[in-house]
């Protein structure tokens, strides 16, 4: 199957799966979140068969973690710590590919990272005190979230264009992802808080598939 056709692939499943929630059908939910990163993962395979490098590996490491993730999260609440640890080493692996997947070496600058450090304090601040024994890992894995997301913004100048913003924007929709995925588990019920979840979660980690990939052409 070409890259093309997996990409189609991707918004089908994607597409029937944000369907399964709006009809809130578990049938079609089950059968449809264990199949989105590996799609993906087949994808950048294909995209890449000819030139494995470092890139290539740190992209499917994070994927498969936070495919596992995934997995995880579709269980009871009991293994909604596991989901978490498997999304913190996911993005552990996205900090480092976006290290690698740059020009010129990636330099610490404050204000670039600003809105992103403002906006994690207010986030932990109506988040944390209602995560009791979970304090601990939900701010750990925040602190890996801001991070994975303020690393993308800093490729800026140091990668091509077009890879620096779909890096961008998956990221910063990987940050909305999750907000609303704790928020609407510790904190609000937000209506129809599932198709956001899921929607921008899975736009984010095309966008950022995508842009490194295309850091590669």
């Amino acid at each position: 199957m070409t890259p093309k056709l997996l990409k189609w692939l991707y918004y089908l499943v994607g597409m029937v799966h944000l369907l399964g929630i709006v009809f809130n059908n578990q049938e079609v939910l089950t059968a449809t979140k264990p199949f989105l990163m590996p799609i993906l993962l087949y994808y950048v395979y294909q995209f890449q068969i000819k030139q494995v490098n470092l890139k290539t590996i740190l992209l499917w490491i994070s994927l498969v973690f936070a495919w596992l993730g995934d997995l995880a999260l579709m269980q009871a609440d009991a293994y909604f710590l596991l989901g978490v640890g498997m999304f913190f080493i996911a993005q552990l692996c996205y900090i480092l590919l976006f290290f690698k997947s740059v020009e010129e070496p990636i330099k610490f600058k404050a204000l670039p990272l600003l809105p992103y450090l403002l906006s994690g304090i207010l986030l932990f601040y109506i988040l944390l005190p209602k995560t009791d024994e979970l304090l601990i890992p939900v701010f750990i894995y925040g602190i890996s979230l801001i991070g994975m997301a303020g690393i993308a913004r800093l490729r800026q100048g140091r990668t091509a264009s077009k890879s620096y913003y779909y890096v961008l924007i998956g990221t910063l929709l990987f940050l909305i992802s999750d907000t609303l995925l704790a928020l609407n588990k510790f904190v609000w019920d937000i209506p129809y808080a599932g198709i956001g979840i899921m929607s921008t979660y899975m736009a984010a980690q095309l966008l950022i598939t995508e842009g490194i990939l295309q850091d590669e052409q």
